[in-house]
C-alpha cells in the first residue's frame, strides 16, 4: 500500500513539473521598446521682405536769386501746366571776379603796385597782411572784363590771375513732384521763356530724416500752383 502511495505522489510531481515547464515555454518574452518621438515636419524659412517701392520721380528747377525772378518763374511754370512747390535753401553763388598779383615779399608787393599804377590802372592797391603779398587789380562782375584787365597787367610782365569770388546766398528752387528730370527738360520748358542757360534742372533732394515738421525751418517747401 505504501509503495502504491509513493508511486502516486511521484507521478503527481512529475506531472506538475512537466505542466509548469510547458506554461513557461508558452509565455511570450516581454521586450522593452525604445520610445522614439515622431519626426517634426521641417519649418520653411520666412520669405525675405519685399523691397520698398521706388520713390516717385521729382525734378527741381533753379536757383532763383531774387524774389522777382522766383515769382516770374512760378507764374510761367504754373501756366505751362506744372504744379510746383517752392523750396528755399542756401548756396554758394558767384559774386564777381577778382584780378590779383601775388608777390614773394612786401618789397616786391610795392614794386608791383607802382608798376601797375604807372601803367594807368588807378584802382589797384596792396592787400594788407596778405600771406601772399597780393596786389588787387580790380573786382569785376563780368568775367570777360576781368580777363581783359588780367591780360593788360600781364603785358607788364606780372603774373595776374583771375579768381571767381563766391558768397553764401539764399536762393529759391521749384520742385515739380511726379515729373522726372528728363521729362522736365523738354521743349515745353524752353517755351516758357525762362533763362535756362542760367538755371539747372536736377532731381529733388532726398528728404532729411531729421527734418522739422512741414511749414517750419528755412528749407520747408510750400505748395505753389495746382
Amino acid at each position: 500500500m505504501i509503495r502504491i502511495l509513493v508511486l502516486v505522489l511521484l507521478a503527481a510531481n512529475l506531472l506538475y513539473w512537466g505542466w509548469s515547464n510547458w506554461v513557461h515555454d508558452e509565455d511570450p518574452a516581454l521586450t522593452a521598446v525604445k520610445n522614439t518621438p515622431a519626426a517634426q515636419p521641417a519649418v520653411a524659412a520666412p520669405p525675405p521682405p519685399a523691397a520698398p517701392p521706388a520713390p516717385p520721380p521729382c525734378s527741381t528747377l533753379g536757383p532763383f536769386t531774387t524774389e522777382l525772378d522766383a515769382l516770374t518763374a512760378q507764374r510761367k511754370l504754373t501756366e505751362a501746366g506744372w504744379g510746383v512747390m517752392q523750396r528755399e535753401t542756401k548756396e554758394q553763388q558767384p559774386e564777381g571776379y577778382w584780378v590779383s598779383v601775388a608777390n614773394a615779399n612786401a618789397s616786391a608787393q610795392w614794386r608791383t603796385l607802382n608798376a601797375i599804377m604807372s601803367a594807368g590802372i588807378r584802382d589797384a592797391f596792396a592787400m594788407p597782411d596778405d600771406p601772399e603779398f597780393r596786389v588787387s587789380v580790380g573786382i569785376f562782375k563780368d568775367e570777360d572784363r576781368a580777363e581783359d584787365r588780367a591780360a593788360r597787367v600781364q603785358r607788364l610782365k606780372l603774373d595776374a590771375v583771375v579768381t571767381q569770388r563766391m558768397r553764401e546766398q539764399s536762393v529759391i528752387w521749384f520742385d515739380v513732384p511726379g515729373v522726372a528730370r528728363e521729362t522736365l527738360a523738354d521743349g515745353r520748358l524752353a517755351a516758357t521763356g525762362l533763362p535756362l542757360e542760367r538755371l539747372r534742372i536736377e532731381e529733388c533732394p532726398a528728404p532729411a530724416t531729421d527734418a522739422p515738421p512741414s511749414g517750419t525751418g528755412a528749407e520747408a517747401a510750400t505748395p505753389q500752383g495746382v
